[in-house]
């Protein structure tokens, strides 16, 4: 009787294992031959049948595998492996086995097999160790020297049935990280006689042209050239030399493409799909994946290790932090309570801002889809107020008016926003065309309001990339450049007490000679500038200058301001991020400016590597604080300041930081 249970009890248990496989979605590089699918996912490498059903994977190593092809007498399977430091070339029997390796160099990527099923094509860059020109190679199975293509340079190509001839990419990505790439390396599609030796160029659309693929005696291949540039299947045909559509997707692009020369495998949306040229039909591959999904499991991770942003109220008694999507207040005397605010798992939640009286905090959140405009009370299970609906670029960072009435941010499109939270309303003030350069500059976040908040001043691009400096008045409605595009003028940003607007010039040019390149090198670039806003005032470093103490007479004397402007009695140098405080100035610097600064700024990694300046405009004395810090904000009365320093936080007065040097305490 006890066998019999333990039989009924193991029938019971084994279908929960059988039916506990995920939907797959996302696999990577599918490729088919006949009634088999090889693709990628999780790192490994899984087989199914070609009208789906439930995967089985091949390998577990843990390096990574990926660009899986199978070859055309089916017996095996080459892929790309991420093993002993380097991605090479390896080749396992159909339905698994011990991977065998056949290339020694990096960077190899596996593209298809010869119709004989002796060679595998792959493509490398490792002939050139400086900017590598990607080339295509054919390794025998059995092992030996690889053998490049008689071609220039390769990435993809697919050869004729009879092997004479073959259609490749020369350059380039398929799989772009640009939508809608029209760049030096977009994709074309060349023909290569292997008896005559001749090249023909088979496209000329600017755009992707990617996957070629030779299917009897046409190509088809993916491009972009259709109605909004979302990537669909082609015909070429040889005999006519015309281009026909043969899907018609308008959401997502058709990715991943692979081929046996009969049907056509290949992603949308996440999801495997099937075309048959033939029929010109598709059919959806539903896979059931039997994972663990490891990676989507719960754990415990510390919120410190994911922080995005940060603030500090006007007391300096707690701060905001953007941490893993959420919104968390955190005293600063590390005696308090600690609280997630927003508490989300859904949604993510940007830039938390903390409201002048300290009593709201204001965000971004996307749990609409879209990144919108919310503020809430810095309570426990407060309500939330969302303030805008319709905002659909990427947002940058917010700033709430001294007086708590309007919140400032800007987007991608280059446009500046205000919600004035008494009208309701969302006002864009003003909007940019032109990018700083081709690469770096996308975001547009170099704005500060005035201690009336009646003012915003902000930068913008002109035509030869210098950035001018505007003052924005909310009462007329109106934007008035005080500054030329003579020099790059960036970080326009009020002092609190209402007497000057700071900005960095690039305006500094003690130009010496690179011997080595025989071309000019500045190395201290950058000058501190100060605007005095009131006219018919003493000049602020002469002897009776007005001391800055803050008052209630704040106004902007437009014209001839352009002239009311002074360098800061510090010397030139490499500075960065400049932000006013009350009656005081900071900026960051570095020694020296090369490759490894130029990271840091456009692609922060949160090292500690900037020195922090702050200069007291009575004393008119500059301090530099002794420990190199990640970043730092400022109290929106200026008073207060927030530092990271690698990834761990402090917190001070601005006065207390300036006769200390030091930046503070940990919070």
């Amino acid at each position: 009787m006890r066998k019999r249970y333990l039989l009924i009890a193991v029938l019971v248990i084994i279908p929960v294992f059988v039916f506990s496989a995920v939907q797959g979605r996302f696999m990577k590089d599918p490729d088919i031959r006949g009634d088999k699918i090889v693709f990628s996912y999780q790192g490994d490498l899984w087989t199914v049948p070609a009208d789906g059903g439930l995967a089985l994977r091949l390998t577990s190593h843990p390096g990574n595998e990926s660009s899986p092809k199978i070859s055309p007498d089916g017996k095996w399977i080459a892929f790309s492996g991420n093993y002993d430091a380097g991605q090479n070339v390896y080749i396992i029997p159909v339905n698994g086995g011990v991977p065998k390796r056949l290339t020694y160099r990096s960077s190899n990527k596996v593209i298809g097999w010869t119709s004989d099923s002796k060679y595998i094509i792959f493509r490398s860059g490792y002939e050139n160790l400086y900017r590598p020109i990607v080339k295509l190679y054919k390794v025998p199975i059995t092992g030996g020297k690889p053998e490049k293509l008689p071609v220039p340079r390769g990435v993809l190509c697919s050869f004729s049935p009879d092997g004479r001839k073959m259609v490749y990419n020369r350059r380039g990505r398929e799989e772009y990280y640009w939508k809608r790439y029209k760049g030096g390396q977009y994709q074309d599609i060349w023909m290569y006689d292997f008896d005559t030796k001749e090249f023909t160029k088979l496209t000329e659309y600017v755009g992707k042209n990617s996957y070629p693929m030779w299917i009897g005696n046409k190509m088809y291949f993916v491009s972009d050239r259709g109605p909004a540039g979302i990537a669909n299947f082609y015909i070429y045909d040889f005999s006519t030399k015309q281009v026909e559509r043969v899907s018609n997707y308008t959401d997502f692009d058709v990715q991943l493409v692979s081929t046996d020369g009969k049907k056509i495998i290949y992603t949308h949306s996440g999801y495997m799909y099937i075309f048959d040229p033939l029929t010109k039909s598709t059919e959806k591959v539903n896979v059931e994946i039997p994972t663990d999904n490891w990676i989507l499991a719960d754990r415990v991770i510390n919120p410190k290790d994911y922080i995005q942003s940060m603030s500090i109220s006007n007391c300096g008694k707690y701060a905001a932090f953007e941490a893993r999507g959420d919104v968390i207040i955190v005293p600063t005397n590390r005696e308090g309570k600690t609280i997630n605010l927003t508490n989300t798992s859904g949604s993510r939640e940007r830039y938390p801002q903390i409201s002048p009286d300290g009593k709201k905090v204001a965000f971004f959140s996307d749990k609409t889809g879209e990144y919108q405009l919310y503020v809430m009370d810095i309570k426990p299970d407060a309500k939330w107020q969302q303030l805008t609906k319709k905002l659909k670029s990427t947002v940058y960072h917010l700033e709430w008016s001294p007086d708590g009435t309007k919140i400032l941010f800007g987007n991608k499109d280059f446009a500046l926003f205000y919600y004035d939270l008494t009208a309701k309303k969302l006002v864009k003030f003003a909007e940019s065309n032109q990018l700083k350069n081709d690469e770096f500059y996308w975001e547009i976040s170099d704005y500060s309001w005035s201690p009336d908040s009646k003012w915003i001043a902000y930068s913008f691009v002109h035509y030869n990339r210098n950035s001018v400096v505007y003052l924005y008045s909310l009462e007329k409605k109106k934007s008035f450049a005080v500054t030329s595009d003579f020099y790059d003028n960036l970080n326009p940003s009020f002092d609190a007490n209402g007497e000057y607007l700071y900005f960095l010039s690039y305006r500094n040019f003690d130009v010496r000679m690179d011997v080595f390149e025989d071309n000019h090198v500045i190395l201290n670039p950058v000058k501190v500038m100060v605007m005095q806003l009131k006219d018919n005032q003493p000049p602020p470093f002469s002897d009776d200058a007005v001391k800055t103490d803050k008052n209630n007479d704040f106004r902007i004397d437009i014209k001839g301001i352009e002239k009311r402007v002074y360098s800061l009695p510090v010397s030139a140098g490499n500075y960065f991020f400049l932000k006013a405080g009350n009656g005081k100035v900071t900026w960051a610097s570095t020694d020296y400016f090369g490759e490894s600064e130029y990271e840091e700024i456009f692609k922060p990694g949160g090292r500690a590597k900037w020195s922090l300046h702050i200069f007291d405009m009575n004393e008119k004395e500059e301090s530099v604080v002794s420990q190199d810090v990640s970043d730092w904000k400022l109290s929106e009365n200026r008073d207060y300041v927030i530092v990271k320093k690698n990834d761990t936080y402090f917190s001070s007065s601005v006065k207390s930081m300036f006769g200390s040097k030091r930046i503070g305490k940990r919070i």
